[in-house]
């Protein structure tokens, strides 16, 4: 049961707040992709 609970206490927290970090990155990852793309899409027309 303490070993439980000290997860709970110390390592959830530090994860939960790199999956937000991580969340908070792949938004800007996606806004980048996407705004090089619309950069460069009127060099190659389809």
């Amino acid at each position: 049961f303490l070993k439980g609970q000290m997860l709970l206490v110390s390592a959830l927290p530090l994860d939960q707040k790199e999956l937000v970090d991580n969340h908070s990155n792949l938004l800007r990852v996606a806004d980048y992709c996407e705004s090089h793309y619309l950069q460069v899409s009127w060099l190659f027309p389809f």
